[in-house]
């Protein structure tokens, strides 16, 4: 399976087998050995260089949504070698929707509307699958809506902050 996403501005292409346990992955020519395994639905282990991560991956239309270490990441689905399918590169996307990594119940919101944010400001902290979400901010912009409160339950599609980013 080959494709490309953007993240930071920059363009990546990824290359994987994704056999089980083990597989290697290239990235932009550079190759790991990743030992990996699901965990559950929509959680994933992995090891590379001795490391352990737990990703965690939500389906939705027309990609997958992947965090991992408070950082998130959305992928465009697309063919092999089709260089449209591009990610937007996003904790928080580039701007605009802020939307839950999976569903879950929101634990706490840390901004409200008017904040200014920057790269990596918690935004909100959403519980799913018994393990506490810290969904960040990919720019910097303002907050122009919260849509969701502690206690609220959110799904991948809507949205539970909007961000203007700055110019």
């Amino acid at each position: 399976m080959e494709f490309e996403f953007t993240t930071d501005g920059e363009k990546r292409r990824v290359k994987t087998d994704a056999r089980s346990p083990r597989t290697e992955v290239t990235i932009d020519g550079t190759s790991y050995e990743v030992d990996w395994a699901r965990v559950r639905d929509g959680v994933i282990s992995l090891i590379i260089g001795g490391r352990s991560h737990t990703v965690q991956v939500a389906r939705r239309d027309g990609g997958v949504d992947v965090q991992v270490e408070g950082h998130q990441f959305s992928f465009d689905t697309g063919s092999r070698d089709d260089d449209s399918a591009v990610a937007a590169g996003a904790s928080a996307g580039a701007g605009g929707s802020i939307k839950a990594p999976m569903p879950g119940n929101v634990v706490k919101v840390m901004v409200a509307e008017g904040d200014e944010v920057s790269v990596g400001t918690s935004l909100v902290v959403v519980e799913a699958m018994k393990m506490e979400n810290e969904v960040r901010s990919a720019v910097d912009g303002v907050v122009t809506k919260v849509n969701v409160a502690a206690g609220d339950s959110v799904g991948t599609t809507e949205a539970m902050v909007e961000i203007e980013p700055a110019e």
